[in-house]
């Protein structure tokens, strides 16, 4: 997926819709850390000055994307960097189901997969 591509928004709030609050913490490092993964040697030393300081880019994006506000930016960022079959994959492997409460039915797990066939 390159810049010009693009991005779903309502495949993106719908991920979002799907996410538990208190899985945030987990899903933003499940995603940098994939992103930063993805990033060439230039990237990395543009964003901590050294070519492969990969934990400070972690740290530089991780901090970045903390307040709640930043949610749908990450996710938007992941689908444009990473495509958005990738990032929905990524979020289906990343286990999100231990953070669902008894309140929410399990069968909204399951809808990730679904989301990806669109």
């Amino acid at each position: 997926m390159t810049q010009n591509t693009p991005v779903d928004l309502d495949l993106v709030d719908q991920t979002i819709a799907l996410i538990p609050q208190n899985a945030w913490t987990h899903v933003r490092q499940v995603i940098i850390t994939a992103i930063v993964d993805t990033m060439p040697g230039a990237v990395i030393e543009k964003l901590t000055g050294t070519y492969d300081d990969f934990d400070r880019a972690e740290k530089i994006l991780y901090d970045y994307y903390e307040l709640p506000e930043k949610h749908k930016e990450l996710i938007v960022d992941a689908f444009k960097i990473m495509g958005s079959v990738n990032t929905l994959e990524l979020l289906e492997a990343s286990h999100l189901d231990q953070f669902i409460d008894n309140g929410i039915p399990e069968s909204q797990g399951s809808e990730m997969s679904t989301m990806q066939e669109r």
